[in-house]
Protein backbone atom coordinates (compact mmCIF):
# COMPACT_ATOMS: atom_id res chain seq x y z
CA UNK A 1 0.00 0.00 0.00
CA UNK A 2 1.48 3.52 -0.80
CA UNK A 3 1.19 5.81 1.85
CA UNK A 4 2.98 9.29 1.70
CA UNK A 5 3.94 10.77 5.66
CA UNK A 6 4.92 14.41 5.22
CA UNK A 7 6.78 15.09 9.02
CA UNK A 8 6.92 19.24 10.04
CA UNK A 9 8.26 20.90 12.37
CA UNK A 10 5.12 21.63 13.40
CA UNK A 11 2.85 18.99 12.16
CA UNK A 12 2.33 15.53 10.61
CA UNK A 13 0.25 15.01 7.79
CA UNK A 14 -0.18 11.57 6.22
CA UNK A 15 -2.36 10.44 2.95
CA UNK A 16 -3.27 7.05 1.58
CA UNK A 17 -3.16 5.96 -2.11
CA UNK A 18 -7.28 5.57 -1.30
CA UNK A 19 -7.11 9.00 -0.50
CA UNK A 20 -7.66 9.48 2.82
CA UNK A 21 -5.80 11.79 5.22
CA UNK A 22 -4.83 12.63 8.38
CA UNK A 23 -3.06 15.44 10.52
CA UNK A 24 -1.68 15.91 13.87
CA UNK A 25 0.66 17.66 15.75
CA UNK A 26 4.12 16.52 15.61
CA UNK A 27 4.21 16.56 19.25
CA UNK A 28 4.97 13.19 21.42
CA UNK A 29 5.28 12.37 25.37
CA UNK A 30 6.00 9.43 27.17
CA UNK A 31 2.69 7.93 28.60
CA UNK A 32 3.46 5.86 32.23
CA UNK A 33 0.80 4.04 34.46
CA UNK A 34 -1.56 6.28 35.85
CA UNK A 35 -3.97 5.63 39.02
CA UNK A 36 -6.15 8.45 37.42
CA UNK A 37 -7.08 6.72 33.98
CA UNK A 38 -10.34 6.17 33.56
CA UNK A 39 -11.80 8.63 36.22
CA UNK A 40 -11.00 12.26 35.28
CA UNK A 41 -12.12 13.77 32.01
CA UNK A 42 -14.58 12.60 29.33
CA UNK A 43 -13.70 11.43 25.87
CA UNK A 44 -9.82 10.37 25.43
CA UNK A 45 -7.75 12.76 22.96
CA UNK A 46 -6.08 11.32 20.09
CA UNK A 47 -4.10 9.63 20.21
CA UNK A 48 -2.49 7.08 22.93
CA UNK A 49 0.12 5.55 21.18
CA UNK A 50 2.21 1.09 21.94
CA UNK A 51 5.01 0.86 19.95
CA UNK A 52 7.11 -2.46 19.72
CA UNK A 53 9.39 -4.58 17.60
CA UNK A 54 8.62 -8.32 16.38
CA UNK A 55 12.27 -8.04 15.36
CA UNK A 56 13.48 -7.12 18.41
CA UNK A 57 11.51 -9.29 21.06
CA UNK A 58 14.00 -8.68 23.92
CA UNK A 59 12.76 -5.12 23.38
CA UNK A 60 9.50 -3.92 26.12
CA UNK A 61 6.65 -2.05 24.22
CA UNK A 62 6.49 1.53 24.87
CA UNK A 63 3.65 3.73 25.25
CA UNK A 64 3.12 7.62 24.08
CA UNK A 65 0.70 10.25 24.00
CA UNK A 66 0.85 11.98 20.32
CA UNK A 67 -0.56 14.83 18.65
CA UNK A 68 -3.23 16.61 20.60
CA UNK A 69 -3.22 14.05 23.57
CA UNK A 70 0.53 15.10 23.51
CA UNK A 71 -0.21 18.71 23.56
CA UNK A 72 -2.14 18.34 26.36
CA UNK A 73 0.40 15.85 28.56
CA UNK A 74 3.00 17.98 28.02
CA UNK A 75 4.84 16.34 25.38
CA UNK A 76 7.55 18.26 23.26
CA UNK A 77 8.21 18.62 19.54
CA UNK A 78 11.69 17.85 18.67
CA UNK A 79 14.02 19.66 16.12
CA UNK A 80 16.67 18.33 15.12
CA UNK A 81 18.80 19.57 12.45
CA UNK A 82 19.84 16.17 11.45
CA UNK A 83 16.21 14.37 10.62
CA UNK A 84 17.01 10.51 10.99
CA UNK A 85 18.34 11.26 14.30
CA UNK A 86 14.87 12.49 15.28
CA UNK A 87 13.60 10.18 18.23
CA UNK A 88 10.25 10.72 17.56
CA UNK A 89 10.40 9.94 14.31
CA UNK A 90 9.21 6.45 14.15
CA UNK A 91 6.08 6.95 16.49
CA UNK A 92 5.31 9.67 14.08
CA UNK A 93 5.47 7.73 11.12
CA UNK A 94 4.05 4.69 12.71
CA UNK A 95 0.97 6.78 14.29
CA UNK A 96 0.26 8.12 10.36
CA UNK A 97 0.95 5.15 9.06
CA UNK A 98 -1.77 2.61 10.99
CA UNK A 99 -4.17 5.34 11.38
CA UNK A 100 -4.24 5.06 7.36
CA UNK A 101 -3.04 1.43 6.70
CA UNK A 102 -5.94 -0.71 5.56
CA UNK A 103 -4.53 -3.68 4.97
CA UNK A 104 -1.32 -5.46 7.43
CA UNK A 105 -0.77 -8.04 4.69
CA UNK A 106 0.22 -5.85 2.21
CA UNK A 107 4.01 -4.11 2.27
CA UNK A 108 3.89 -0.43 2.57
CA UNK A 109 5.55 1.71 -0.25
CA UNK A 110 6.54 5.09 2.31
CA UNK A 111 6.54 8.53 0.55
CA UNK A 112 8.68 10.94 3.01
CA UNK A 113 9.68 14.44 2.21
CA UNK A 114 12.71 16.49 3.35
CA UNK A 115 13.60 19.99 3.96
CA UNK A 116 15.14 21.73 0.82
CA UNK A 117 18.19 22.70 2.40
CA UNK A 118 19.15 19.32 3.84
CA UNK A 119 17.48 17.12 1.45
CA UNK A 120 20.96 16.20 -0.84
CA UNK A 121 22.89 15.71 2.40
CA UNK A 122 19.93 13.41 4.66
CA UNK A 123 18.26 11.54 1.28
CA UNK A 124 20.01 8.79 2.08
CA UNK A 125 20.40 8.80 5.40
CA UNK A 126 16.40 8.84 6.37
CA UNK A 127 15.97 6.12 3.39
CA UNK A 128 18.17 4.24 5.56
CA UNK A 129 16.19 4.57 8.53
CA UNK A 130 13.28 3.54 7.10
CA UNK A 131 13.69 0.79 5.06
CA UNK A 132 12.74 -2.44 6.38
CA UNK A 133 10.92 -0.77 9.04
CA UNK A 134 8.54 -3.32 11.15
CA UNK A 135 6.84 -2.34 14.14
CA UNK A 136 3.87 -3.46 15.74
CA UNK A 137 1.59 -0.39 16.41
CA UNK A 138 -1.48 0.00 18.54
CA UNK A 139 -3.49 2.87 18.38
CA UNK A 140 -6.50 3.03 21.07
CA UNK A 141 -7.75 -0.47 20.88
CA UNK A 142 -6.99 -1.13 17.26
CA UNK A 143 -3.35 -3.12 16.71
CA UNK A 144 -1.40 -2.65 13.31
CA UNK A 145 1.17 -4.67 11.76
CA UNK A 146 3.52 -2.04 9.32
CA UNK A 147 6.08 -3.58 7.64
CA UNK A 148 7.65 -0.56 5.18
CA UNK A 149 9.23 -2.21 2.22
CA UNK A 150 9.96 0.64 0.37
CA UNK A 151 10.75 4.55 0.72
CA UNK A 152 10.88 7.19 -1.26
CA UNK A 153 12.38 10.53 -0.34
CA UNK A 154 11.45 13.99 -2.26
CA UNK A 155 12.23 17.57 -0.92
CA UNK A 156 9.67 19.97 0.32
CA UNK A 157 8.00 22.30 -1.80
CA UNK A 158 8.33 20.21 -4.48
CA UNK A 159 5.47 17.99 -3.04
CA UNK A 160 3.17 21.40 -3.71
CA UNK A 161 4.65 21.37 -7.23
CA UNK A 162 3.71 17.77 -8.15
CA UNK A 163 0.14 18.06 -5.96
CA UNK A 164 -0.81 21.13 -8.06
CA UNK A 165 -0.02 18.89 -11.56
CA UNK A 166 -0.87 15.72 -10.73
CA UNK A 167 -3.46 13.89 -8.62
CA UNK A 168 -2.05 11.27 -6.14
CA UNK A 169 -1.86 8.28 -8.75
CA UNK A 170 0.62 10.31 -11.05
CA UNK A 171 -2.19 11.32 -13.51
CA UNK A 172 -2.02 14.96 -15.10
CA UNK A 173 -4.60 17.32 -13.66
CA UNK A 174 -3.49 20.64 -14.35
CA UNK A 175 -2.38 20.76 -18.49
CA UNK A 176 -2.41 24.55 -18.52
CA UNK A 177 0.52 24.36 -15.74
CA UNK A 178 2.18 21.20 -17.12
CA UNK A 179 5.04 23.51 -19.33
CA UNK A 180 5.03 26.76 -17.74
CA UNK A 181 7.39 28.51 -15.68
CA UNK A 182 5.96 28.47 -11.77
CA UNK A 183 7.01 29.01 -8.45
CA UNK A 184 6.15 27.40 -5.21
CA UNK A 185 5.82 28.92 -1.83
CA UNK A 186 5.55 26.54 1.20
CA UNK A 187 4.78 28.10 4.21
CA UNK A 188 5.44 25.36 7.34
CA UNK A 189 5.47 25.52 10.98
CA UNK A 190 8.91 26.31 11.47
CA UNK A 191 11.10 26.75 7.53
CA UNK A 192 9.53 28.51 4.40
CA UNK A 193 10.39 26.39 0.88
CA UNK A 194 10.15 27.84 -2.19
CA UNK A 195 10.79 26.48 -5.56
CA UNK A 196 11.78 28.46 -8.99
CA UNK A 197 10.45 26.42 -11.91
CA UNK A 198 12.30 27.72 -15.35
CA UNK A 199 12.15 26.04 -19.13
CA UNK A 200 14.96 24.63 -20.11
CA UNK A 201 15.73 23.48 -23.32
CA UNK A 202 14.70 19.79 -22.23
CA UNK A 203 11.66 20.92 -19.89
CA UNK A 204 11.00 21.99 -17.14
CA UNK A 205 13.80 22.68 -14.37
CA UNK A 206 14.19 24.28 -10.38
CA UNK A 207 16.62 26.62 -10.60
CA UNK A 208 19.03 26.63 -8.20
CA UNK A 209 20.35 28.77 -5.11
CA UNK A 210 19.25 31.57 -4.37
CA UNK A 211 15.90 30.96 -6.89
CA UNK A 212 14.92 27.77 -4.33
CA UNK A 213 15.70 26.77 -1.26
CA UNK A 214 14.58 27.32 2.15
CA UNK A 215 14.49 30.54 4.95
CA UNK A 216 14.05 30.07 8.37
CA UNK A 217 10.69 31.63 8.89
CA UNK A 218 7.41 30.17 9.24
CA UNK A 219 3.88 29.91 11.20
CA UNK A 220 6.00 29.60 14.73
CA UNK A 221 7.33 32.95 13.99
CA UNK A 222 3.97 34.04 14.20
CA UNK A 223 3.77 32.92 17.48
CA UNK A 224 7.13 33.74 19.00
CA UNK A 225 5.70 37.58 18.45
CA UNK A 226 2.21 36.82 19.99
CA UNK A 227 4.17 35.94 22.89
CA UNK A 228 6.13 38.68 22.64
CA UNK A 229 3.70 41.07 22.13
CA UNK A 230 0.91 39.63 24.98
CA UNK A 231 4.17 40.69 27.90
CA UNK A 232 2.80 44.30 27.97
CA UNK A 233 -1.39 43.55 29.10
CA UNK A 234 0.21 40.44 30.95
CA UNK A 235 2.40 42.66 32.93
CA UNK A 236 5.64 40.72 31.91
CA UNK A 237 4.29 37.11 32.49
CA UNK A 238 5.35 34.67 29.49
CA UNK A 239 3.10 32.58 27.70
CA UNK A 240 4.51 29.48 26.76
CA UNK A 241 4.43 29.25 23.02
CA UNK A 242 1.97 25.87 23.54
CA UNK A 243 -0.31 27.45 24.90
CA UNK A 244 -0.56 30.03 22.54
CA UNK A 245 -1.03 27.19 19.69
CA UNK A 246 -3.34 25.59 22.15
CA UNK A 247 -5.59 28.95 22.57
CA UNK A 248 -5.03 29.34 18.60
CA UNK A 249 -6.50 25.97 17.78
CA UNK A 250 -8.89 24.86 20.24
CA UNK A 251 -10.35 28.09 22.08
CA UNK A 252 -11.01 30.51 19.33
CA UNK A 253 -8.04 32.19 20.41
CA UNK A 254 -9.13 32.62 24.25
CA UNK A 255 -5.89 32.46 26.07
CA UNK A 256 -6.72 31.40 29.78
CA UNK A 257 -4.59 33.38 32.17
CA UNK A 258 -4.45 34.94 35.44
CA UNK A 259 -8.01 33.76 36.33
CA UNK A 260 -9.26 35.59 33.66
CA UNK A 261 -9.09 35.37 29.63
CA UNK A 262 -6.96 37.38 26.97
CA UNK A 263 -8.10 37.71 23.17
CA UNK A 264 -5.41 36.96 21.16
CA UNK A 265 -7.28 36.97 17.77
CA UNK A 266 -5.94 40.65 17.31
CA UNK A 267 -2.56 39.76 18.06
CA UNK A 268 -2.36 36.70 15.48
CA UNK A 269 -3.79 39.56 12.76
CA UNK A 270 -0.94 41.41 13.25
CA UNK A 271 1.51 38.65 13.38
CA UNK A 272 0.65 36.84 10.27
CA UNK A 273 0.48 40.08 8.21
CA UNK A 274 4.22 40.81 9.52
CA UNK A 275 5.44 37.29 8.89
CA UNK A 276 3.51 37.01 5.44
CA UNK A 277 5.45 40.78 4.77
CA UNK A 278 8.87 39.32 5.78
CA UNK A 279 8.23 36.47 3.60
CA UNK A 280 7.51 38.41 0.98
CA UNK A 281 10.15 40.72 1.25
CA UNK A 282 12.62 37.33 1.23
CA UNK A 283 11.38 36.58 -1.84
CA UNK A 284 11.00 39.57 -3.99
CA UNK A 285 15.05 39.85 -3.40
CA UNK A 286 15.99 36.38 -4.01
CA UNK A 287 14.06 36.44 -7.38
CA UNK A 288 14.17 40.03 -8.46
CA UNK A 289 12.67 40.94 -11.78
CA UNK A 290 12.60 37.09 -12.96
CA UNK A 291 9.16 37.01 -10.88
CA UNK A 292 7.62 38.80 -13.79
CA UNK A 293 8.49 35.63 -15.80
CA UNK A 294 6.26 33.02 -13.68
CA UNK A 295 2.78 32.25 -15.21
CA UNK A 296 1.70 31.33 -11.27
CA UNK A 297 3.06 31.27 -7.84
CA UNK A 298 1.11 28.49 -5.93
CA UNK A 299 1.06 28.89 -1.82
CA UNK A 300 0.81 25.59 0.17
CA UNK A 301 2.01 24.12 3.06
CA UNK A 302 0.69 24.35 7.10
CA UNK A 303 0.79 28.30 6.17
CA UNK A 304 -0.56 28.28 3.06
CA UNK A 305 -4.36 29.49 4.43
CA UNK A 306 -3.39 31.66 6.90
CA UNK A 307 -1.13 33.34 5.07
CA UNK A 308 -2.71 33.19 1.55
CA UNK A 309 -4.98 36.58 1.65
CA UNK A 310 -1.56 38.50 3.15
CA UNK A 311 0.50 37.59 -0.66
CA UNK A 312 -2.34 38.12 -2.85
CA UNK A 313 -1.51 41.81 -2.24
CA UNK A 314 2.43 41.08 -3.07
CA UNK A 315 2.30 38.20 -5.74
CA UNK A 316 -0.34 38.96 -8.68
CA UNK A 317 -0.48 35.52 -10.09
CA UNK A 318 -0.80 33.83 -6.78
CA UNK A 319 -2.95 30.48 -6.84
CA UNK A 320 -3.57 28.68 -3.49
CA UNK A 321 -3.64 24.76 -3.94
CA UNK A 322 -6.25 22.98 -2.63
CA UNK A 323 -5.99 21.61 1.17
CA UNK A 324 -2.89 23.63 1.36
CA UNK A 325 -1.48 21.65 4.83
CA UNK A 326 -1.97 18.26 2.96
CA UNK A 327 0.26 19.36 -0.58
CA UNK A 328 3.46 18.27 -0.16
CA UNK A 329 1.99 14.79 1.33
CA UNK A 330 -0.26 14.69 -1.69
CA UNK A 331 2.72 15.67 -3.70
CA UNK A 332 4.85 13.07 -2.73
CA UNK A 333 2.58 10.04 -3.81
CA UNK A 334 2.01 11.86 -7.28
CA UNK A 335 5.71 12.16 -7.60
CA UNK A 336 5.97 8.59 -6.17
CA UNK A 337 3.26 6.94 -8.68
CA UNK A 338 5.50 8.82 -11.63
CA UNK A 339 8.86 7.33 -9.93
CA UNK A 340 7.42 3.42 -10.20
CA UNK A 341 5.53 4.26 -13.80
CA UNK A 342 9.52 5.54 -14.85
CA UNK A 343 8.18 8.43 -15.91
CA UNK A 344 9.57 10.34 -12.79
Amino acid sequence: MRISVDIGFGYTKAVSEAGQEVTFPSIVGRKFASSLEGILGGNQEDYIVTLSYPDKPEEDAQSYYVGDAAMTAGGNRTWEEEHAKNRNLEVLISTAVGLLNEKDEEPIQLAVGLPMTVFKAQQKEIQRKLTGLHITCVIGKKTKELQVDTVFVFPQGAGVYYAALHDINGEIKNVDLLNKQVAVIDVGYRTTDFLFMVRGKKGLVARPEPFSGSEDIGMNTAHMEIQTEILKPLRGQQVDLLDIEKALLWHNGMLSVKGGELDLKPYRARAYANVSNEITSRLKRRWGDDINTLASIISGGGGGDALHSHFENSFPVLTKIEKPEYANARGYLAAQALVMKGRG
